[in-house]
């Protein structure tokens, strides 16, 4: 009986003491790139974590990011969390990122080789002036001709610029093997931003009383678009989620997490090497995921039957130059309940020259669906 109790007590420590080395588990990495940066660094992993963590290296100060015990970003703190909002851009990790990076280079990639194979340069000032720099400096960065130029300025003064290409990988410090398992991740912990107010000076009315189109843009050709459906109820303006109007609902639905539905994505990813990924997500999340990370969406229905419309989404992201396109199956009943499961297949990270290729089938489809609205 004792030697039975004993045990017990054995087994319930040893449980406790596994739980406690999976709590207190050091962070994983997001990339290579900052394993590596932080191997260089010295970085000590253990004392992390949740959220944003200060270290001082060589009378500098660093910054760690942790999120969901994975090491997300790492790099001088040259930037306030306020500007970081406002800008709403993977641009500002970047420049704190690769700025730490330069000063502490791989040891197969030195700094020189580094910026000459990034194609990073320095148009004003140099790596002495990075060390000059302040989170109180003022902040401006525009796109050229694919490639974006980043400036400081002092008391007015224009004292250190930078420009580089507008190319994903580099931005992100991810290879596409990398940028396509952390997906799911990524859209899971999306920030869903919702009640976007429209006027009626933006909508133009259709030929049905109390029907409106917020007119958007097209991509590739006029059957992806970003076009939003409106009815006006009460004196306001609210997205269409009628079964009645199946097409226009449908694209509410995929463009705009306003639309009020409660639905999830049941995805198929394809990834590199003709692998395959499935995973369950809120589709409100998808959408906060692609417009948080600069993407316009744009929508494009293939055909309906009297169960189902088949459509895709395209993300574009001409800020770092790829798209991401998800082909889904909408059953109506989603539609009518306004809740319920959304067969997709998901294609991440497609350059941009590739994209045509996908959708050439548009300029082939002869039988359009009339919209109800027209």
């Amino acid at each position: 009986m004792k030697k039975n109790l004993l045990l017990t007590y054995c087994l319930i420590i040893l449980l406790m003491l596994l739980s406690l080395s999976t709590v207190d588990a050091a962070p994983t990495f997001r990339s290579k790139k900052l394993q590596k940066l932080a191997t260089v660094l010295h970085l000590n992993t253990d004392s992390l974590h949740e959220g944003q963590n200060m270290q001082t290296i060589n009378g500098r100060q660093i910054k760690v990011t942790v999120t969901g015990n994975q090491i997300t970003t790492l790099g001088y703190h040259l930037f306030t969390d306020e500007l970081k909002a406002i800008a709403a851009t993977p641009i500002l990790n970047f420049l704190e990122r690769y700025f730490l990076q330069m000063d502490y280079p791989e040891a197969d990639r030195p700094t020189e080789r580094m910026l000459r194979e990034d194609r990073f340069k320095f148009e004003k000032g140099s790596r002495a002036t990075v060390a000059t720099l302040r989170p109180d400096d003022a902040f401006t960065y525009n796109s050229e001709l694919y490639r974006y130029v980043a400036t400081w300025t002092r008391n007015g003064q224009p004292f250190l610029t930078v420009s580089f290409p507008a190319e994903h990988e580099l931005i992100s410090g991810e290879n596409k093997i990398e940028g396509e398992n952390n997906v799911e991740m990524d859209i899971l912990s999306a920030m869903i931003r919702t009640g976007q107010k429209v006027s009626q000076e933006i909508l133009t009315p259709t030929v049905q009383k109390n029907y409106f189109i917020k007119k958007g843009g097209t991509y590739l050709n006029d059957q992806l678009t970003s076009t939003l459906y409106y009815q006006q109820q009460g004196g306001a303006y609210h997205l269409l989620t009628d079964v009645s109007h199946p097409l226009e609902s449908a694209a509410n639905m995929m463009l705009s997490a306003d639309a009020e539905y409660n639905c999830r994505l049941k995805v198929r990813q394809t990834m590199y090497g003709y692998k395959k990924k499935y995973f369950e997500v809120p589709l409100q999340k998808w959408i906060a995921y692609c417009k948080n990370n600069g993407c316009e969406l744009y929508y494009g229905a293939e055909s309906i039957n009297n169960n189902t419309i088949k459509a895709s989404v395209i993300a574009v992201n001409n800020a770092e130059n790829y798209n991401h396109v998800l082909f889904v199956n909408i059953p109506l009943t989603v539609i009518e309940k306004k809740e319920g499961l959304i067969e997709a297949q998901l294609e991440t990270f497609i350059p941009m020259h590739n994209v045509r290729n996908i959708f050439a089938k548009y300029q082939k489809n002869k039988n359009k669906e009339k919209k109800l609205y027209e």
